[in-house]
């Protein structure tokens, strides 16, 4: 089965929606070769593209962009080095790298007016924490969780090892009790006022990226007032992982084809360093 095949068949998965603007195209490769094998990734970083060569695939998923950015032209950079660096890779290595995420997280408004497939970005965090029977609300796009009461540090070490992380960062209480969960997606400074309305109802909010002046400022007053309220931050990538994790189980299904499919994880975006006392 040809490359192009496989990203025809996964095209027709998922739910379709009326934009002609799309990040969902090649990215690197050609696409008119034969398939001998797949990666899913969040992120086709340099390291996951040696580690597709090493296991002779030729067919990189990626959900977010490769070139340091959500849509640049390439030719914008200029003679950047590392931009170079990572062409040459693609180049030497003959991998394709197709971005699959307008598609992974479904149509709905203002593409398509009635949302009938999951996002399978969220949809895939719920199936792999395990959390299907704790889903609040919209089960296609679940962000709102009710789980068995347990507190803030033990849900972080719960998902650090589910997220297979080294670390997290915490605003607010590290010790309250927790039951009410909010994937609260982009905290990025637009339409914060309602992620605040949102925070009244939950006792913690894990948020994909965030700003300090915000929901992170809001979440320290209440903590300092007596109300519980904390914030785990994961980094965007880091979280949306176990969707792309998830996607290696049903992708097979969908291809129908003997091509070996891989999850690679684009690995912790993060160091930490704690100051010694």
């Amino acid at each position: 089965m040809k490359i192009s095949e496989v990203i025809d068949k996964l095209i027709e998965f998922h739910q379709p929606y009326k934009n002609e603007k799309t990040r969902d195209t090649v990215k690197a490769g050609n696409p008119d070769q034969e398939c001998t094998g797949i990666v899913v990734t969040v992120c086709a970083t340099a390291e996951v593209v040696e580690k597709a060569a090493a296991l002779n695939a030729n067919l990189i998923i990626t959900h977010e962009s490769i070139f340091f950015g959500d849509e640049y032209a390439i030719d914008e950079f200029g003679e950047n080095e590392v931009l170079k660096k990572k062409q040459e890779l693609l180049e030497k290595t003959g991998i394709v790298v197709w971005r699959d995420h307008d598609h992974m997280h479904g149509a709905g408004k203002p593409f398509h007016p009635v949302r009938y497939n999951p996002d399978y970005i969220y949809y895939g965090i719920m199936k792999e924490l395990g959390w299907e029977e704790y889903v609040v609300g919209d089960k296609l796009k679940p962000l709102w969780y009710k789980i068995p009461e347990t507190t803030v540090d033990a849900l972080a070490r719960f998902l650090m090892e589910k997220l297979n992380l080294s670390g997290v960062r915490i605003v607010g209480s590290t010790t309250a009790p927790v039951s009410t969960v909010f994937v609260a997606e982009h905290v990025s400074g637009r339409g914060d006022l309602e992620k605040i309305k949102q925070a009244e109802k939950a006792d913690v909010m894990i948020p994909l990226e965030i700003n300090d002046w915000t929901l992170s400022a809001y979440v320290r007053d209440a903590d300092y007032f007596g109300i519980p309220k904390s914030i785990l931050e994961f980094g965007h990538f880091n979280f949306e992982e176990l969707g792309m994790k998830y996607m290696a189980e049903w992708l097979p299904d969908v291809v129908q084809a003997d091509v070996p499919v891989t999850f690679i994880q684009s690995g912790d975006s993060f160091h930490y360093m704690l100051r010694e006392a």
